[in-house]
């Protein structure tokens, strides 16, 4: 994987690079005019301080803290411009209740501006997360390739995690930043392709010994570190969304964190996060296909995929609660 790869995740990059050298020109020299200046000590200290990066022992995020967590649901019907998004509310309904049963914090927005978005995720970013497991957000609108819209207009995806990064929210540092996009991202169709294979042997999977609470230690790591994105199809295509039921995407994820929510999520290990977001990929693959009149949409497949920048496993545990909020 090549940095192309992460370039979702950089923010403004091009325009502070000149800046990135004068910092550090500025993070590692000395200033002799100031050098004996009493005035100045407090601000040398901070120029001359080193961050020094060290390895961890630790492999697992801490999902033991009181809550699980704000989950934010941005659901969007009517966008200016595009055709109505019939079924969505399936969707919103279903993912209030799954994260609801977690026992999140969930907070449902519908039909918000652009600016009405921004000003939700950079409210909830300045929030208290200390206590919390994780974030989740969630996005269920029409996209283009590397947008998604608002009610008013489109905005690049990035400006949904952009709140969180570590520089902006210091209580999520180091706890997982969850992001599910429901929305196309281009125009080309999935097509179906088959394959033979004999039937697996079954087999069993130990549980490991939940590991004692690790010594509180200072590290540095990257600004977008523990983050993950999970789309509802691959970059340049077509998602699909019925009129009835709802979106294939979501509605296998809300099935499948249902189905573990009634089974090793209710364990005092939890449900292994990724494991989990592979059989949502596994779902839609292996059981979804269109049916459609037009031929050209007919017998169509679609693939979630997620981008992560994780640190360490999640397990998702049940933590109940019993109420939404705005």
């Amino acid at each position: 994987m090549d940095e192309s790869d992460f370039s979702i995740f950089k923010k403004n990059s091009s325009r502070k690079s000149k800046h990135d050298k004068a910092d550090a020109t500025r993070a590692t020299g000395n200033n002799s005019q100031n050098a004996n200046d009493p005035w100045n000590n407090q601000a040398e200290d901070a120029i001359k301080k080193v961050i020094i990066s060290r390895p961890t022992d630790e492999d697992e995020y801490n999902c033991f803290n009181p809550n699980a967590g704000i989950a934010l649901i941005f659901n969007h019907k009517d966008v200016k411009g595009q055709k109505q998004r019939a079924g969505t509310e399936k969707d919103r309904d279903a993912m209030i209740a799954t994260l609801l049963n977690y026992g999140f914090d969930v907070r449902v927005y519908d039909e918000l501006t652009f600016a009405e978005v921004s000003e939700k995720l950079k409210a909830t970013a300045q929030e208290d997360h200390s206590q919390n497991d994780c974030l989740i957000v969630v996005v269920m609108s029409h996209g283009l390739e590397g947008k998604v819209y608002a009610k008013d207009m489109s905005y690049p995806v990035e400006r949904l995690w952009n709140p969180f990064l570590g520089e902006n929210c210091k209580s999520l540092i180091n706890k997982p930043k969850l992001f599910f996009i429901q929305a196309c991202r281009g125009e080309n169709l999935e097509k179906a392709v088959t394959f033979t294979e004999f039937a697996p042997m079954s087999r069993q999977i130990e549980t490991d010994v939940i590991p004692p609470k690790p010594p509180t230690i200072t590290y540095a790591i990257p600004n977008t570190a523990d983050m993950l994105v999970m789309y509802s199809t691959f970059e340049k295509y077509y998602s699909f969304r019925n009129v009835e039921n709802g979106s294939w995407f979501i509605q296998s994820l809300c099935s499948v964190f249902d189905e573990a929510a009634a089974n090793e999520a209710l364990s005092p290990k939890g449900a292994e996060f990724l494991r989990l977001l592979t059989a949502v990929n596994r779902k839609v693959a292996y059981e979804y296909q269109s049916n459609a009149k037009n031929e050209a949409l007919n017998q169509m497949k679609e693939m979630p995929n997620f981008l992560s920048t994780l640190t360490k496993t999640f397990y998702l545990r049940v933590k109940r609660r019993s109420k939404t909020s705005d």
